[in-house]
């Protein structure tokens, strides 16, 4: 989206063609549903500026302005070569509390572009403008503060500013990246802390129950797990069990962290207790067997069990064990949730992968300009294209490998063994393709396949492309 004159946005006119009149000016796929209580204040601060500011006509700012994926909005932005100004829009009164919270966390994310951050919100009811300090306090600001800081001298940002943030920089890892982590330089999306909220309220009532989330790999499901975890830890013990191969990464992590366990599922076993923590959770639990899970179930008694996993429904239902899927969802009064906002993987490729895994009816006519697809004759070429995408930067995954962690460039080779069902799911002669679908999902940026000796399986693939 571009940015738009506040000042001709706020001339009276009705609401409908104030949206489209946004819409025009900003750029923006759809029009905006534009709020009157926010237009008023928007109003009301440009008259307030007029009067320090006799050129606010020639303002350009950004309105209404959202991360994709992480649906995190600025009210007004100014976006310069030196600095960013960042004015939020109250109508009624509001806590300081409330007001500094949000300022810092527009903070935290607007910092990723490396540029001094101004912070504002203003008032319209109580005719308040306050600003956020460089050390986290709420003071009151000067007008003249602000009519000269929105008229620095560097050069406006006049291009897409969408193009300027990816929704990936804010998702971090507790594996990959634990000293953010343990730093707590990260925010949680809306949806996350919705679930966070309701699973928190629930186990401060009852104080047990089951609860599950679920979602497509790069939700925000491991991490969202984490800060529940690290919440509930701040009054008793809490114990995770980690489901898969990264027991080591993962203990690492836990050597750091207080009243927080690590235990892999493979030490759960049918004499094991957990009457020591408050509360247990398990992540990755489409990764457990059946008799694990009860193991689980009985030994945690009645104590609250959090459970995680990623939504595989794009597989083949022989692909996956269905015994755990269906246990998890029989526990009695289990609260389940799903995270629909995927942050960590490319829009682009997930599409594209859900596609491969199960072949949709109808073509949607997406491209897919980050997703290559090659063809090898026999082992030799199918080296020599892997050792030219290694050169470009990207990981080569062996079939056998366990996809634990995301990457920004992936390349895979696949068979003659694989093939399409009746139903047209993504089956292997030889393997479950569940790895592989994990696999693919790791990639951020980037996917090539590499189709090896099997010209039906490719013809498919370049179809979906």
């Amino acid at each position: 989206m571009k940015s738009v004159s506040i000042y001709a946005l706020t001339r009276k006119q009705n609401l409908s063609n104030l949206s489209r009149l946004e819409c025009h000016l900003s750029e923006r796929d759809r029009p905006l549903k534009v709020r009157a209580w926010e237009i008023n204040s928007m109003r009301a601060l440009v008259d307030q500026l007029e009067k320090y500011m006799p050129e606010v006509y020639r303002l350009r700012l950004f309105y209404s302005f959202q991360i994709l994926r992480l649906g995190k909005e600025f009210d007004l932005l100014q976006v310069k070569e030196n600095q960013i100004v960042n004015i939020e829009l109250k109508s009624g009164a509001v806590s300081e509390d409330a007001i500094r919270r949000q300022l810092i966390q527009n903070r935290y994310y607007l910092a990723i572009l490396g540029r001094p951050v101004r912070s504002y919100t203003y008032i319209s009811s109580q005719n308040r403008l306050v600003r956020l300090t460089n050390h986290d306090h709420i003071v009151e600001a000067e007008w003249e503060q602000l009519c000269a800081e929105l008229q620095e001298k560097s050069a406006d940002f006049s291009g897409n500013l969408e193009d300027l943030f990816q929704a990936e920089w804010y998702l971090i890892s507790p594996l990959t990246q634990p000293e953010r982590f343990l730093k707590k330089e990260y925010f949680l999306t809306a949806q996350q802390k919705d679930i966070e909220r309701q699973i928190l309220k629930s186990i401060r009532i009852k104080r047990g129950g089951y609860y599950h989330f679920s979602g497509l790999p790069g939700t925000g499901k491991t991490l969202l797990l984490y800060d529940i975890a690290m919440k509930l830890s701040g009054r008793q013990m809490v114990c995770i069990i980690h489901c898969g191969a990264s027991g080591q990464e993962w203990k690492r992590l836990h050597e750091r962290l207080r009243r927080i366990v690590w235990v892999s599922d493979s030490q759960i076993t049918a004499e094991m207790r957990l009457d020591e923590y408050g509360t247990v959770l398990v992540d990755e639990a489409h990764l457990l067997d059946k008799e694990t899970l009860e193991n689980i179930v009985e030994a945690a008694g009645k104590r609250p069990v959090i459970f995680t996993s990623d939504c595989e429904d794009q597989l083949s239902p022989e692909e996956v064990d269905q015994s755990v899927k269906l246990g998890i969802a029989k526990l009695p009064e289990i609260q389940t949730f799903r995270l629909t906002n995927r942050i960590r993987t490319n829009e682009e490729i997930s599409s594209f992968v859900q596609n491969m895994m199960h072949i949709p009816d109808y073509k949607s006519g997406r491209r897919f300009p980050h997703v290559t697809v090659f063809y090898a004759n026999d082992d030799q070429e199918a080296a020599n294209l892997i050792q030219d995408a290694k050169k470009q930067g990207y990981q080569h995954l062996l079939e056998s490998e366990v996809a634990e962690k995301a990457y920004d460039s992936v390349a895979i080779i696949l068979d003659g063994n694989y093939f399409y069902d009746s139903k047209k799911y993504l089956r292997s002669k030889k393997r479950t393709v569940r790895n592989l679908f994990h696999q693919l999902n790791s990639a951020k940026e980037k996917l090539m396949l590499i189709v090896k000796d099997n010209e039906p399986f490719y013809a498919m693939l370049l179809g979906l492309l």
